[in-house]
């Protein structure tokens, strides 16, 4: 008889060993899976993180070569501004340069260039003027251009005071003109 309950026995607590075991495996499933996924989700946070910091340098980097762009353009824009305006030193050089050469290209004789002192300073900048005269009666499209080149001058030249008039025997486009004033930025 010890024969069969042992038997029995060993029958019974195996079969309920392997549902204990089944039931043990199922739970600790559960307990792997749920940890798993928690690994998982914050992997996925990780990652996320990285795909954000990643656009952002991206963007980071097309805005840097934007600023890149516009430094570069900024560069010709800050050259052009210098080249408004002459140095106190030399300004004096360059206007009796410019003034003689626009004379020349529009076929105007001048008479003198006398330079003055200071004239005015206006924030960055300072102005100074020049005295043109020029030989009487000229042509008056000739004089016209004159007056345009010097307008047009970089470093910035500006016509501040002019008096014209026709001669005592007019004849075709022959003006006259008294002391023209230049004045010349610098800063």
């Amino acid at each position: 008889m010890k024969k069969d309950q042992t038997k029995k026995l060993n029958a019974t607590t195996i079969r309920n060993a392997l549902a204990f075991l089944l039931v043990v495996i199922v739970l600790g499933s559960g307990v792997g899976f749920y940890f798993g996924l928690q690994l998982i989700k914050s992997y996925a946070v990780e990652v996320s993180h990285a795909v954000s910091d990643s656009n952002a340098s991206a963007k980071n980097i097309d805005q840097l070569s934007q600023l890149k762009q516009q430094l570069a353009t900024g560069q010709a824009l800050v050259a052009k501004a210098d080249a408004l305006f002459s140095t106190p030193d030399t300004y004096q050089t360059q206007a009796l340069k410019d003034i003689s050469k626009y004379a020349a290209e529009s076929g105007v004789n001048i008479s003198s260039i006398d330079s003055s002192s200071q004239a005015a300073a206006t924030g960055v900048s300072s102005a100074y003027s020049e005295t043109v005269t020029l030989q009487s009666p000229v042509s008056y499209m000739k004089f016209l251009q004159f007056l345009d080149d010097i307008e047009g001058n970089l470093p910035k030249m500006q016509i501040t005071g002019i008096t014209i008039g026709r001669p005592t025997n007019p004849s075709g486009d022959l003006i006259t003109t008294e002391k023209i004033t230049v004045t010349v930025s610098t800063k």
